[in-house]
């Protein structure tokens, strides 16, 4: 079993009560990280800018393209021949996200942290 990376954001709020008085709680968000193996975790986790170490290694280990055929918009079936090819890459797809993820959460007075589970 392998030792994975959770990336979670959480910041500290207050706020007033229905009775008036204050109350606070720390929300946390927590990002749909891909599964990495022990050494990956220990690396990332022991990483200076562990946000760029994790983006690494999705784009040297989970980086690949691959042509998807398109189909004609009436071809619901996809029954006739396609009418093109697209490239589609997982990995970069997800940095993406993790990137507009980590600018979302960092504007919001969001802290990332990484942790191994």
């Amino acid at each position: 079993m392998s030792m994975n990376i959770m990336i979670t954001a959480s910041r500290k709020i207050t706020f007033k009560k229905k009775n008036g008085k204050r109350g606070g709680e720390i929300p946390t968000v927590k990002f749909n990280e891909w599964q990495t193996p022990t050494h990956v975790t220990k690396e990332i986790l022991a990483s200076k800018d562990p946000a760029q170490t994790y983006i690494d290694w999705i784009l040297a280990e989970c980086s690949l393209d691959i042509e998807i055929p398109v189909f004609a918009e009436d071809d619901i079936f996809q029954e006739g021949p396609p009418i093109s090819t697209e490239v589609f890459n997982a990995g970069k797809e997800h940095v993406e996200e993790f990137r507009a993820w980590i600018k979302d959460v960092e504007e919001n007075g969001f802290t990332v942290k990484f942790e191994m589970i």
